[in-house]
């Protein structure tokens, strides 16, 4: 026997799941943003605080200060991994399209701290940070989305309360 879709006609008619309804649809939507908006405050601040322990040993080492930017781009790639991270470990599912909004949402809080503080032009430095936050987003991302769940010690999977 040849496995057609003469043999699976509910194939062809499709057994879709019912739509959801308007008011759960834009309730998940808000829980996204609002999922969005804490891992980016969350990768901000820990963006902070290691440019400022950063700064700090620079300081301390009397290094120039434009030796600056270079370290903290890779910093931003740091707290844009753990923001991706955050924002698509509860999910477990598109990883890479979560772990870029989050980086992007990152590098818009960066840039807005960065106008701040120093009120100069990033020119080169901001592509870099952009490429930077979306990367590690991403990779974060990736990272959570392919990530097991933790075994407990009877082998059965443990629940989150």
């Amino acid at each position: 026997m040849t496995w057609n879709s003469e043999n699976f006609p509910a194939r062809e008619s499709g057994f879709k799941k019912p739509a959801k309804p308007e008011k759960e649809r834009k309730k998940d939507q808000k829980a996204l943003l609002m999922r969005l908006a804490a891992s980016a405050g969350v990768g901000l601040a820990v963006f902070a605080l290691l440019l400022l322990a950063t700064a700090a040993v620079c300081l301390r080492l009397d290094l120039a200060r434009e030796h600056l930017p270079w370290v903290g781009i890779p910093l931003a790639a740091v707290a844009a991994f753990l923001a991706g991270d955050l924002h698509v470990r509860p999910l477990r599912k598109q990883g890479l399209l979560s772990g870029l909004l989050s980086g992007a949402a990152l590098y818009v809080g960066v840039l807005l701290l960065a106008a701040v503080i120093s009120r100069a032009p990033l020119g080169v430095n901001a592509v870099l940070l952009l490429l930077a936050t979306l990367l590690g987003g991403a990779a974060g991302g990736i990272f959570a989305a392919n990530r097991r769940p933790a075994q407990t010690r009877g082998g059965k999977k443990s629940r989150r309360r």
